[in-house]
């Protein structure tokens, strides 16, 4: 299904951007200067203190899309961590694992993702073995493993955001772990109950988040998204347009997050015959990024 392989692009870095989003409300040239100082300290710091200064740095560039300076950073990291706290260095290992699976890496972003359960498991790590499911869940719904994905998302969801009590999970997670299971229930069930678990989401977003910020932005585009495969064409879009204004403002052209929002956003315009409107996206994603964009009864298709 393309569409939900489209869509998926746009939520394989959640963990990271969700991470960043406080600073971009705050600031959006903090994560530039972020990267300067974390350059200069990993450059200069000793031993085990450079091994998470080289892993801050990598994020840094994950969740700009510098995928090829994150690698570097991340492979620093893994040489200097390796021989230091294993619960350490399994939440690196999970962190470089996103950052393949962002880029289609899958065996490789598998490869890291085995290696920090397994190590999460042997140190009886709760909260760091639901991250695990929640990222496995995320490999496997790239890999087009359906089955695979519902499984590893109930999992996390089960884990990192229980009916009751609190496993110690971040608002981040919580919300990435639901948005993942609300996506996996699209790929397998045609959206079948995935509207729960982004109530669920939007709760968390909105207790923490101004309501343009890249979460709320985001799970609204997803409400949008899950009302369409449902038959629910006008409130899907509302809800896709005020999403995706809300991610332009936050994340810009230049990120992948949002041009693969806005590649979704423009089959589903094409998909309900909202001819100008496409047209307008078409040419934005043309003229900005440079991609081409199907638009013709046969891409109708293959979306729905």
């Amino acid at each position: 299904m393309r569409s939900a392989k489209v869509l998926l692009g746009a939520a394989v870095g959640l963990a990271t951007i969700y991470g960043a989003a406080r600073a971009q409300d705050a600031s959006t040239d903090r994560s530039g200067k972020d990267i300067r100082e974390y350059e200069e300290v990993a450059q200069h710091s000793p031993g085990q203190n450079s091994g998470a200064a080289w892993w801050k740095l990598a994020m840094l560039y994950q969740d700009q899309a510098s995928f090829a300076d994150a690698e570097r950073a991340y492979a620093k990291a893994l040489e200097l961590l390796k021989t230091g706290e294993p619960v350490a260095l399994a939440n690196m290992m999970d962190c470089m694992g996103t950052m393949y699976v962002q880029e289609g890496r899958f065996a490789e972003g598998e490869e890291m993702e085995r290696k920090a359960l397994a190590i999460r498991q042997q140190q009886k790590d709760a909260l760091g073995i639901g991250l695990s499911w929640m990222h496995l869940a995320m490999l496997s719904m790239g890999k087009q493993d359906h089955a695979n994905g519902e499984m590893y998302a109930e999992l996390a969801v089960g884990r990192l955001v229980p009916e009751k009590g609190d496993r110690g999970a971040t608002g981040e997670q919580k919300m990435t772990a639901l948005t993942y299971l609300a996506l996996a229930r699209c790929a397998a069930h045609e959206c079948k109950d995935a509207m729960q678990p982004l109530k669920r989401a939007m709760s968390i977003a909105e207790a923490s988040y101004s309501e343009t910020s890249f979460p709320v932005s985001y799970i609204r585009f997803l409400e949008g998204y899950v009302n369409w495969k449902r038959g629910n064409d006008r409130a899907a879009a509302k809800l896709m347009r005020i999403g995706t204004e809300g991610m332009e403002e936050q994340l810009g052209w230049n990120h992948p997050t949002f041009v693969s929002a806005m590649r979704q956003y423009e089959g589903f315009l094409v998909a309900t015959q909202r001819t100008a409107e496409a047209s307008e996206v078409r040419e934005k994603l043309v003229r900005l990024t440079g991609l081409q964009t199907a638009a013709s009864t046969a891409t109708t298709t293959a979306l729905r």
